[in-house]
């Protein structure tokens, strides 16, 4: 769904939530739940996989384009958040965001070098320090004018500046802290419903409710002892229960996060086959959209409790439609087939594309999902691990073309400015589940609803 989709009625549903909240809710308490990642349980020795080197490369090169960006943006931020429009906030707070959460992987995982990002450790602190401090600041419990994707954004905001917590000063811990709290309580505010497809329209709610779940397992990892944790994580399960539910699965019996699924359904948001419609038509980059739910393995593994049952819920109807779903031609666009082709990072489009046809990176994450996670296995084709690396090369390969270690070049996706930025936060998601997974670190699924909340 693009920014002018946005339908009148949840944006004025949004705002109205804003304003009640503002009033009610005063800031400035949120910082006293924060329990910091104590990364002192990742200080062993592990075996680094080849697959987690690439993604180390692919991320020291993001990381080098991406703080030579920081400071301008920042300025542009700091000097104009007051006047900015909801479309200005889109094409540079949301990028803003993606860059803190990146950077702070950068700087936590231990995996900086100076030599590859043209930078040194303590300017890189510097520029990240500033970079969340005037981006939560422009927040200013408005959810950047932007509300249908704020909590977005703020989730990506949140986990970074939870990741370099230690390091940040208290204002801008309270402000972080601050704004996670309130775009993961908006959500609680009577009147809101998880929306749902249900065949009607040329736009799913697949991607809308696995973004919004971030803000959830974002809040819940940063501030397990919160009193509003029991009702972030019922809405968190119903989010990502229902992104890629399909039709059939409204009778579904399984029980994920301590109830049947079929109760958590309200609707449906995928085709029978998995796969999804968006901007009228079967749209894969769409599909890959269900590892923004996916993130859960990494935000509760980093505080070692269990991942959410609904977490995984769709993945893997999603993926086999990637690569075992045939298009014939006509009536789809030649040359046909299926949508992951074999030798190519590339992918097919069934029935094209209006975004860019060689964004390979969001494909790429979501091998790295079903790979590290096994939910590839028993579906035919080729293994998730071909894809992965198939197109880790081919990210590294375009990289190599570029001298600041963009992944596009200035004439590529220019219908989105904050590509680099998008194509940094996803890099450093694939990066830090191979990181977790190497170390032994991945937690189990359990239902999240019961049991301790912190450690």
């Amino acid at each position: 769904m693009r920014p002018q989709d946005i339908s009148s009625l949840s944006f004025v549903f949004f705002t109205v939530v804003w304003s009640v909240k503002a009033i009610a809710d005063p800031p400035g308490a949120a910082d006293a739940y924060v329990v910091p990642v104590d990364w002192s349980l990742f200080a062993v020795a592990a075996k680094e996989s080849n697959d987690c080197r690439q993604a180390k490369r692919m991320l020291l090169n993001c990381a080098r384009y991406n703080l030579a960006w920081m400071p301008g943006a920042a300025e542009r931020i700091e000097s104009g958040w007051r006047e900015m429009t909801g479309r200005q906030a889109h094409d540079l707070v949301r990028p803003a965001c993606a860059v803190s959460y990146a950077t702070a992987v950068v700087l936590k995982a231990g995996v900086f070098a100076e030599e590859a990002v043209g930078l040194s450790q303590a300017e890189t602190l510097a520029r990240l320090r500033r970079l969340i401090r005037v981006t939560a600041t422009a927040h200013d419990r408005k959810g950047w004018k932007y509300p249908w994707q704020s909590a977005f954004w703020a989730a990506l905001l949140g986990h970074g500046g939870w990741l370099v917590w230690h390091d940040l000063d208290a204002e801008t811990r309270r402000r972080v802290a601050d704004v996670v709290q309130y775009e993961a309580d908006r959500f609680l505010a009577s009147g809101y419903s998880v929306p749902c497809w249900n065949g009607n329209g040329g736009d799913t709610k697949a991607e809308e409710s696995a973004w919004n779940s971030m803000i959830f397992h974002v809040a819940c990892a940063m501030m397990p002892r919160h009193p509003n944790v029991p009702r972030w994580k019922e809405v968190c399960s119903e989010l990502m229960a229902s992104a890629y539910a399909r039709e059939a699965d409204m009778g579904n019996e399984t029980v994920l996060d301590g109830k049947p699924l079929r109760e958590w359904l309200a609707g449906y948001n995928a085709r029978d086959d998995g796969t999804v419609v968006n901007h009228g038509f079967v749209h894969p980059d769409y599909m890959t959209c269900v590892t923004l739910k996916l993130r859960a393995h990494s935000t509760q593994s980093l505080v070692g409790r269990p991942v959410p049952e609904t977490t995984d819920f769709g993945a893997t109807t999603v993926y086999r439609a990637l690569v075992t779903r045939r298009w014939p031609s006509p009536p789809f666009k030649p040359p046909g087939g299926t949508i992951y082709v074999p030798g190519r990072a590339e992918v097919y489009y069934p029935q094209g594309t209006d975004w860019f046809a060689g964004r390979i990176v969001i494909f790429y994450v979501l091998d790295v999902y079903a790979h590290r996670l096994g939910f590839d296995r028993g579906m035919g084709g080729r293994p998730a691990e071909y894809w992965m690396r198939l197109r880790a090369g081919r990210i590294l390969q375009r990289q190599s073309q570029h001298a600041e270690g963009n992944v596009y070049g200035p004439e590529e996706f220019t219908t989105w400015p904050g590509r680099e930025q998008d194509s940094f936060w996803l890099v450093a998601d694939a990066f830090l589940l191979q990181w977790l997974a190497d170390r032994g670190a991945l937690s189990p699924k359990g239902n999240w609803r019961e049991g301790p909340s912190g450690r």
